[in-house]
């Protein structure tokens, strides 16, 4: 009876010792996971600048435009008085360029005013003469935030002065340089054009290479544009 008790004892100890051998030589297989949602993503495309209804790219803008013009003529007169005189002018402005970076705009243009009747006073002289004026030059325009309207800009150049001929004189053509800064607000009417209304303060500086005279110009002028920015 011992006999078979210390058979059994050593049978369950055998087969205990294989199993554990059996179980740290091959460790129990570990089932493979279930099926998973791939929550991935890729990655997204690079960002594209916005360009409609920005203040960006090739420039054009075209001013009409009314006022009034104040035009000094000093011309070494023997009284000692200047010829001054003011009257209503009309403008034209075009200004082609292009943008460095979005909002700015840098290029070169041609302003034009023209003052049909100025009153032109001496002493007791006076006359009524018409005076046109005209600046070629480089311009810079700027929009504070470039996908809206509001803008400032400077202009200056070579100018030219023309006065209607006098016989009292022969003050007639004067060159020199001139000068013009504005502000205003342009109205998205299409995805690249604008429309709206412009404030321009204009000057001018010239003279006679024949004459010893000096000639300065004043102007207000309120204008309508066009702009494809």
């Amino acid at each position: 009876m011992r006999s078979q008790r210390r058979y059994v004892a050593f049978f369950l100890a055998a087969s205990i010792g294989a199993l554990a051998e059996s179980a740290l030589g091959q460790p129990a297989s570990v089932p493979p996971p279930r099926g998973r949602i791939d929550l991935t993503a890729p990655p997204p495309p690079p960002s594209e600048p916005r360009s409609y209804h920005m203040h960006d790219g090739f420039y054009a803008r075209a001013n009409l435009g009314i006022g009034s013009l104040w035009a000094t003529f000093d011309d070494d007169h023997p009284s000692g008085d200047d010829l001054r005189g003011a009257g209503m002018q009309f403008s034209l402005d075009l200004l082609l360029g292009g943008s460095p970076s979005p909002g700015v705009a840098i290029g070169g243009g041609l302003m034009l005013l023209g003052a049909p009747s100025v009153d032109l006073e001496r002493g007791r002289l006076e006359q009524d003469r018409a005076v046109q004026a005209a600046v070629v030059g480089a311009f810079i325009d700027g929009f504070p935030m470039p996908n809206k309207g509001w803008h400032f800009g400077g202009f200056i150049g070579f100018a030219g002065v023309n006065i209607e001929k006098n016989a009292n004189d022969d003050i007639q053509e004067t060159g020199g340089f001139g000068g013009a800064f504005w502000f205003g607000h342009d109205f998205w009417v299409a995805g690249e054009w604008s429309v709206g209304p412009l404030l321009r303060f204009a000057g001018t500086l010239t003279g006679s290479d024949e004459r010893s005279v000096d000639v300065s110009t004043f102007s207000a002028t309120l204008a309508f544009t066009g702009l494809y920015h």
